[in-house]
């Protein structure tokens, strides 16, 4: 719908229809108007052009007309909601007319004049508006009419062309084939099939182009126009390959640097308080020196990507990459090319350049496989081959590549059990073992548990911009806690608190209840332990085993949680629970 209202007559008086007749002819005359609106109160009634004037003065006496009597016969007004069709046919039975808004109030008058005023500037308007459009695209854009003469086109056609306006607009696209301008052209196969098309063209310097041609459609279905878009194919395919090569580089820094997002903060320091993880640091030192594989174990969360960081870092290979490859968390149909990579064409969907597999990014330097329990058998196989030979092939090529690799794998499961159970190779596991290193839980190393709590603190406090720290009474409960999800699970706590806790000092209140409530559930199961009566002795195993698996619900957030710390099945835990009575405290 066409907004008539910039359309109104932009030369008009007002005049009220009381006044004289001779006011209004001055008006019209001295005030260089094409018109004169009446005006009733605030309202407008009705309009005078010269044309009404000369008639109502012709046998009448001027100083007896008032200015009402100089107007126009009433004609219905025009209104803003009217189409452009519509707008044109009422003018053109009589005009001027006046002009009403969608409410029916008379806003103004409007005439052929004005109403050709606004058409040639909202033409002038669109005229520029097409063209900043056109120009913007990238692309090349030509525009024929349905008969495929030459309309438009954009400064990237005319530029790489090589062509002038002259040239083009009104010529046929027959006539350009023939010059070879564009060959074959699309707009006359959208005009023969009267259906979008899209081809590929030949220059004259030997460049590709992809040209789309779309018809556009009159009422009765003939071809109105043709819009053409146009790409340099040859262009855009260096530019692509460019891209790959970008993509390629940046794999390959992204994963040669990786390890700057990996381990532990600090150069060659862990904290270490308890025996048991400074035996186990010293043993690391040592077998970092030499490039025999290790098998790291320990429950999730204990920091097995910590120690193995932490052997790279004290090894010869410290400037060399060291790469992690979680085979836990890669599909089994993408893990090959994960850790091996592929060629050029190798499968569908692999990248046109190729890649480079993880085993070859961490080539002089060290792999972490983490999770290794999850590789399944048949990579295990090849797996085994690059330990005992050093060499690999990429997907899809027979090329030989020769690694200089230190292989570190980590797993929170009892490989030699899996082994037992043909679930994984013996002669890998006995080539990935030659020095297994065992990290125990955080429960079993309460003397880190002070440290590492300061640090995360400490870690947390930069992180956001905070000074909290611990009361005294909060080490206490966290050295009393099992903490099953070991160290992670206490990294996680502490950024909880340092964002929770309302107060700079972090208090026993501040703790979740399954930790706070600890020293008070340990304390009073040492005291029942320590004050049995005697008795039966299997009533007393019964009163032990209730008493264990009381305080393991409370502290322990599954059922097989439980099973894990106490190294029973899960149905076992279940049903001893239910031989008890027992089930989780609810707030």
């Amino acid at each position: 719908m066409v907004k008539f209202e910039q359309a109104r007559e932009v030369r008009v008086g007002r005049i009220r229809r009381s006044d004289s007749a001779v006011k209004a002819l001055n008006k019209l005359n001295q005030d260089n108007v094409e018109l004169l609106l009446l005006i009733t109160g605030k309202e407008i009634s009705g309009l005078i052009t010269r044309r009404s004037a000369l008639k109502a003065l012709s046998g009448s006496r001027l100083d007896e007309l008032k200015a009402a009597d100089l107007a126009e016969p009433d004609a219905p007004p025009v209104t803003t909601t009217m189409t452009l069709p519509e707008m044109l046919a009422a003018i053109k039975e009589k005009e001027p007319r006046l002009l009403a808004n969608s409410e029916g109030l008379v806003i103004g008058a409007i005439s052929n004049a004005s109403l050709m005023r606004y058409l040639g500037q909202k033409y002038t308007a669109l005229e520029r508006e097409v063209d900043a459009i056109i120009n913007f695209s990238p692309d090349w854009i030509f525009v024929t009419d349905g008969n495929g003469i030459a309309l438009r086109a954009n400064r990237y056609f005319y530029r790489d062309y090589g062509l002038t306006m002259e040239e083009v607009l009104g010529k046929s696209v027959t006539v350009l084939e023939e010059k070879r301008v564009f060959y074959p052209s699309v707009t006359r196969m959208v005009l023969q099939h009267k259906s979008p098309q899209t081809i590929i063209q030949s220059q004259k310097d030997g460049r590709k182009l992809l040209a789309s041609g779309v018809p556009v459609f009159n009422e009765d279905g003939s071809i109105f126009r043709v819009v053409v878009n146009v790409r340099d194919i040859t262009r855009l395919n260096k530019l692509k390959q460019q891209l790959e090569e970008a993509e390629r580089l940046k794999d390959l820094y992204y994963q040669k640097l990786i390890d700057l997002n990996q381990g532990y903060e600090g150069n060659h320091k862990l904290l270490v308080s308890s025996p048991r993880m400074a035996a186990l640091v010293s043993t690391a030192q040592k077998i970092a020196q030499v490039d025999s594989t290790i098998m790291i174990t320990g429950e999730t969360g204990v920091g097995k990507g910590v120690i193995a960081r932490y052997i790279h870092d004290c090894s010869p290979r410290r400037n060399n990459p060291f790469v992690t490859v979680n085979c836990g968390s890669i599909p089994e149909n993408l893990l090959e090319s994960e850790l091996f990579g592929y060629v050029k064409g190798a499968f569908t969907g692999a990248r046109s350049q190729g890649k480079l597999g993880k085993m070859e990014l961490a080539n002089k330097g060290t792999l972490f496989l983490d999770e290794i329990t999850e590789l399944p058998l048949n990579h295990q196989v090849k797996l085994l081959q690059v330990i005992q030979e050093g060499i690999i092939n990429r997907i899809g090529d027979i090329k030989e590549i020769h690694l200089d690799l230190r292989i570190i794998t980590a797993s929170n499961r009892d490989v030699a059990e899996l082994v037992r159970q043909g679930k994984f190779r013996e002669d890998l596991y006995f080539r990935l073992n030659v020095f297994p290193l065992e990290v125990p839980p955080l429960r079993e190393r309460v003397e880190d548990i002070k440290p590492l709590a300061d640090y995360f603190l400490e870690k947390f406090n930069r992180k956001y911009h905070l000074e909290k720290y611990f009361d005294e009474a909060v080490y206490e409960h966290l050295c009393r806690y099992q903490w099953p999800g070991n160290v992670r699970e206490l990294e996680n706590l502490i950024e909880r608190l340092v964002v929770v806790a309302e107060t700079d000092a972090i208090e026993v209140r501040h703790l979740p209840d399954y930790i706070a409530q600890t020293k008070t559930k340990t304390g009073a199961t040492e005291d029942c332990l320590l004050s049995l009566p005697l008795q039966p002795l299997e009533q007393a195993k019964e009163n032990l085993e209730k008493s264990l698996f009381s305080q393991a619900l409370q502290e322990c957030r599954s059922t097989y949680e439980i099973a894990r710390i106490l190294k029973v099945n899960q149905s076992t835990v279940v049903r001893k629970l239910k031989k008890y009575g027992l089930q989780k405290d609810k707030e």
